[in-house]
């Protein structure tokens, strides 16, 4: 009896299980006894190439007698669907090779959804591991690849003996992946709708396993590593990336959603929030750091001389609002305050608008009587300043 499951695989069996099912038990071929007690002959067709599928008590006889490893090739189909996945195992034990169903990413999910669609049937017994790649590799080929039912991802040959690298099993992956997305809509739609559902426990310790296992130092200097490689090989998509990076991090969403995550992480961290402001002031301190910001602002101002000078008059105004202290204007007579000025450099200002005083020069004989500076003469200190008595408002 034959049955093509799909374009690729064929089952044959010797006989046919209900003809068997439906006979008298007074036949007298040995083969049809033996088939009706559980010994049904079967083959399976890959690609028109056939296989003896093996029954249990067949591979526990082939087992290798030097090391007592157990070397097998099998195929799982899913008699539903028409699916199918071919593989290989290496175990030492009956009860490893028994447990064992496979280890493909496609595969795994599809198997653990329908566990019960799926038939495993043994094919091949190999004496080493190389065999088993060797074979595996004759077998699953780029052609059976591209069949849609089949759920290996990768061409056949690899793993046990002569590993892939991370990078070139990746690379298989991408291949693959972009040669079949269909495959992978409904992967990638539910990775969309789990990240865009809100704020849920499932979402908030994936992402806690992802900074812990990315805060280990191995990762962290692969990422360094992975950056500096990308930096040096693709320097025109590096820049551009570093532009659009410095354009995204100005956006005002971007501040809020920056220092609201770092007001609650030093509330969180009151220590390790100290440690960095010390090492941050360190940093800026340093010789070196200075040094650097001299010749940075050097360049700038030459490369940028109107923009450099805005920036200037905002950094002296911001330092003037910073250290300013305000004044108060005193009748020397009655001793009442006559006007206030958030700083000593407005009142200089005032002065100066009412024609009191030629210019702001005045400014250092108002912080004189403010400070009660001694007289030049050596008689007391300065108790006036263009007629007026001046003191700071916080001392009043």
């Amino acid at each position: 009896m034959i049955l093509k499951i799909n374009d690729n695989i064929t089952f044959w069996q010797e006989f046919n299980p209900f003809e068997l099912a439906m006979e008298q038990d007074n036949s007298l071929d040995s083969k049809r006894l033996l088939s009706k007690m559980g010994f049904n002959k079967e083959r399976i067709s890959i690609q028109g190439r056939w296989f003896d599928v093996l029954s249990p008590s067949e591979l526990i006889r082939k087992r290798n007698v030097k090391d007592g490893y157990y070397r097998v090739i099998y195929i799982q189909i899913n008699w539903k669907t028409g699916e199918y996945y071919i593989g290989k195992a290496n175990r030492p034990k009956w009860s490893e090779i028994k447990n064992y169903q496979g280890s493909g990413l496609k595969f795994r999910s599809k198997f653990n959804k329908y566990k019960d669609e799926f038939v495993r049937y043994f094919i091949s017994v190999c004496e080493t591991a190389e065999e088993t790649e060797e074979l595996e590799a004759s077998i699953v080929t780029e052609d059976l690849l591209s069949d849609e039912k089949c759920l290996n991802l990768v061409a056949g040959g690899g793993g046990t003996s002569n590993r892939p690298s991370i990078a070139e099993s990746s690379k298989k992956k991408r291949e693959y992946m972009k040669k079949h997305p269909e495959q992978f809509q409904p992967m990638l739609q539910a990775a969309r709708k789990a990240f865009h559902s809100g704020d849920t426990s499932a979402l908030r310790s994936r992402s806690q396993r992802i900074k812990e296992v990315m805060n280990d130092e191995k990762y962290r200097e692969m990422t360094r590593e992975r950056i500096t490689n990308w930096k040096k090989n693709n320097p025109e998509e590096y820049a551009e990336a570093r532009r659009k990076n410095h354009e995204k991090i100005k956006f005002p969403e971007t501040q809020a959603k920056k220092q609201e995550s770092f007001k609650k992480w030093a509330k969180e961290h009151p220590e390790e929030h100290k440690a960095w402001q010390e090492k941050l002031i360190k940093s800026r301190t340093s010789p070196e750091a200075n040094e650097k910001r001299k010749l940075s602002l050097k360049k700038f101002k030459k490369n940028n001389p109107e923009l450099a000078h805005a920036n200037a008059i905002k950094r002296a105004k911001a330092a003037a609002a910073k250290s300013s202290k305000s004044v108060s204007m005193i009748d020397l007579k009655t001793g009442k305050v006559l006007k206030e000025f958030s700083s000593l450099h407005e009142a200089a200002r005032y002065l100066v608008e009412e024609g009191i005083a030629k210019n702001t020069n005045c400014v250092s004989s108002i912080s004189s009587v403010c400070l009660r500076k001694p007289c030049t003469t050596g008689y007391g200190y300065r108790k006036k300043a263009y007629g007026y008595d001046w003191r700071f408002t916080e001392e009043l």
